[in-house]
C-alpha cells in the first residue's frame, strides 16, 4: 500500500514543482499537518503550509532535480527520497544544485502527507545563492 501511495505522493510533488503550482503541493497535505523547513519553527497545518509553498515559489523559479532517488521506504505509512534538486533564486538570477533529503509520513486511508521533513545545509545553500540571510521570517511563520 505505502509503495503506491509514495510514487503518487511523489509524482504529485514533483509536478507541483514543475508547473510552479502552490496549490498543487498543498493539496497533498491534511488538515493538520505538520511541516519542516530547517530555516523555521515546525509549521502547522494545510493553510501555512499553502502560504509556504506560495512563498517559496514567489523567491524560487525553474525547479527540476538532477539526481533523485527514493522512495526509500521505511515504515509502513513513511518513506524518504534523496535527491539534487535545481532551481533559481529569482532575486539574483542564480541557479544551484541543492543537495536535499526529504521524509514524508502519510495517512494510508487517503494518502495524505500528516507530516512532512526536509533536511539541507542552510549556511552552504546562502552561501551558494549569494546571499546573506534568508530575511526576516514571513508573516505565516508563528514562533509560539
Amino acid at each position: 500500500m505505502i509503495q503506491d501511495i509514495s510514487k503518487k505522493v511523489i509524482a504529485t510533488w514533483v509536478t507541483g514543482f514543475h508547473k510552479e503550482d502552490a496549490n498543487q503541493l498543498t493539496n497533498l497535505f491534511s488538515e493538520d499537518a505538520t511541516f519542516v523547513d530547517p530555516r523555521f519553527p515546525q509549521l502547522k497545518g494545510k493553510g501555512t503550509i499553502n502560504d509556504y509553498y506560495h512563498h517559496l515559489l514567489s523567491e524560487t523559479t525553474n525547479w527540476g532535480a538532477t539526481i533523485f532517488e527514493g522512495p526509500y521506504l521505511y515504515g509502513k505509512d513513511c518513506f524518504a527520497i534523496r535527491s539534487l534538486l535545481k532551481f533559481t533564486w529569482r532575486e539574483n538570477n542564480v541557479t544551484i544544485d541543492w543537495p536535499f533529503v526529504a521524509f514524508f509520513k502519510v495517512r494510508l486511508t487517503d494518502g495524505k502527507v500528516i507530516r512532512y521533513d526536509e533536511y539541507w545545509d542552510t549556511e552552504d545553500t546562502l552561501r551558494r545563492l549569494g546571499i546573506k540571510t534568508w530575511g526576516p521570517l514571513p508573516a505565516y511563520v508563528k514562533t509560539k
